[in-house]
């Protein structure tokens, strides 16, 4: 598995939780872990296949930034 990191702009826990669980009905198939240490919350995602577009979708749908590293 490649392992994918996002910097985002998510503030919260909660926001966390609630786009981790939004991104798992897109790519279910992935392992995703947010670590907000740190200014830049970061997004990990380990997956098999391509799926930034689909993050990207997600993240902006609800109002929210991620850039992939």
């Amino acid at each position: 598995m490649d392992i994918e990191v996002y910097k985002t702009d998510v503030k919260t826990k909660e926001d966390a939780t609630h786009i981790v669980t939004l991104l798992q009905f897109v790519i279910s198939d992935c392992i995703m872990h947010f670590d907000m240490k740190g200014s830049d919350p970061i997004l990990k995602i380990q997956t098999n296949r391509e799926i930034k577009e689909m993050v990207y979708g997600v993240f902006n749908k609800h109002g929210f930034y991620c850039q992939k590293l």
